[in-house]
């Protein structure tokens, strides 16, 4: 491909590539399982790749990178869930291109080659330079084919969204037109909990606690055997370490998103090969232990989900029973095989052991009660109220509208009270309640460059409503499985 691209070199249009895409894309598909061989998953019939996996995985961490200005690391990547977050977009794409193969969808290799000269970071003067590509595929660890793959994947992508037209219709059209015409000045009033007085006493939080009671129980609570078995000390050859580095590199980032080198995580990875070395030690302890050949380092009594033990520990131990023995997991760089000893269930608090917890609840209910009440009375009365009165509103001029509420909650406000039938009722917003009454409506007529964007927004919403319905039945027609 490249030496096609080198005799045409007059193909400079100026296409950025759509990375964005596959965030469109991206549908309900299960989270990531372990990383194995050279592919991740499959979907259909197309194959999750773990280079392309790297690449996009360090693509994604570049861009949270730059938008927070260089502050994003691996633990804030690991809390996010980075690695869930590219393999449902990978397997979102897979499906997009399980549908192309059934239509027939190609892209030549010319296709492909032009797209990649009209990428700006790989021009000189407007023309597609070589080196500079070459340095980027380099830098990137990546392969030639691993990028041109993608790229050739986006570009059927699009020529399969291209055919499937989701440009609006004309009552389409009319329709979102009518909703933007629409101005009405409104009568109204803003009503927060500053508007209410309540009384709170013992009685009435007792009343309030007595049918949610079962709400608030203790924790469920287990007594363990606890046989730990050590990795810190297992020995490890460099060897060792360097091939578990090298089957496991793109866990090992630095903070622009690009795969650590060797000796930057070389501690890191020595931990990781020790506790992996050590499995079948704590595998043959647990089995000792099991017998009874040996006993338990620990006894401890813990509440569900304690941090002293893993996640993973814990949703395991929800299901056993009394003498049931778990196979050694790892826990803070050591492995635990655990036997249960006692299950203690959880018991209704005393209203005594709530009364401070639930107080605050019963509070918010009884002003959000009283608030309804008072709203409903201004509501019924609203004709004799001297009140606020608005300008005209229309969807154009939301945002300039003063109404005594911020930004946001004017927005939510103006979008409820343009898709309600009703002249006058009462629309909650947050923990604030605005009661109103349309005293006076007319139309205004669309100038053409908001007629213009009208449609564009028309086309947006169908396009977006279209993709979500279509990867909801690509997810049953192609099934995600992951390794």
């Amino acid at each position: 491909m490249i030496s096609w691209m080198q005799n045409n070199n007059k193909f400079t249009v100026i296409v950025m590539w759509i990375a964005a895409l596959s965030f469109i894309l991206a549908g309900a598909v299960g989270g990531a399982g372990g990383l194995q061989s050279n592919s991740i998953g499959k979907v259909g019939e197309v194959e999750l790749k773990k280079d392309k996996f790297q690449m996009e995985y360090s693509n994604l961490f570049n861009r949270y990178n730059q938008m927070m200005q260089g502050k994003f690391d691996d633990a804030q990547a690991k809390q996010m869930g980075l690695q869930d977050q590219v393999i449902k977009n990978m397997a979102a794409q897979a499906k997009i291109l399980n549908l192309a193969q059934e239509f027939g969808i190609i892209v030549t290799e010319e296709e492909t080659a032009k797209r990649l000269a009209s990428y700006e970071a790989f021009q000189t003067e407007g023309k597609f330079d070589r080196k500079i590509y070459d340095t980027y595929i380099q830098n990137s660890r990546l392969s030639n084919e691993t990028f041109e793959d993608s790229l050739r994947d986006q570009l059927i992508i699009e020529k399969t969204f291209k055919l499937l037209d989701t440009a609006g219709l004309e009552n389409e059209y009319k329709a979102f037109q009518i909703a933007f015409e629409v101005a009405d000045k409104l009568k109204y009033t803003v009503l927060t909990k500053e508007d209410v007085n309540i009384s709170i006493n013992e009685t009435k939080i007792k009343e309030f606690w007595e049918p949610r009671k079962d709400q608030f129980q203790t924790a469920k609570q287990y007594t363990l055997d606890i046989q730990w078995t050590e990795t810190k000390n297992t020995e490890v050859t460099d060897e060792e370490v360097k091939k578990y580095y090298d089957d496991n590199r793109f866990n090992y980032t630095d903070k622009d998103g690009k795969i650590s080198e060797f000796n930057d995580v070389k501690e890191w990875v020595k931990e990781a090969t020790q506790i992996t070395k050590s499995k079948k030690s704590a595998l043959k302890r647990y089995v000792q232990f099991k017998k009874g050949e040996i006993s338990s380092d620990e006894t401890l009594t813990l509440n569900m989900n304690d941090s002293k033990l893993s996640k993973e520990l814990w949703t395991l131990l929800e299901s056993k029973s009394i003498d049931d023995l778990l196979k050694p997991k790892v826990v803070n760089n050591r492995y635990a095989s655990v036997k249960v000893v006692n299950i203690i269930a959880p018991i209704t608090k005393s209203f005594t052991e709530v009364k401070e917890e639930i107080t605050p609840l019963y509070q918010e209910q009884a002003e959000k009660e009283a608030l309804s009440i008072l709203a409903e009375n201004k509501l019924t009365n609203i004709d004799k109220l001297d009140i606020n009165v608005s300008n005209f509103i229309t969807l154009d001029n939301a945002e300039k509208q003063n109404l005594g509420i911020n930004k946001q909650e004017t927005a939510n406000f103006i979008s409820k009270l343009f898709t309600s039938e009703e002249e006058k009722g009462i629309i909650p917003i947050g923990s604030k309640v605005v009661v109103y009454k349309i005293v006076e409506q007319k139309l205004i007529s669309l100038e053409n460059n908001e007629t213009n964007i009208m449609h564009n927004n028309v086309d947006k919403v169908k396009a977006q409503s279209f993709q979500t319905n279509l990867m909801k039945v690509l997810d049953k027609k192609y099934p995600t499985k992951l390794y």
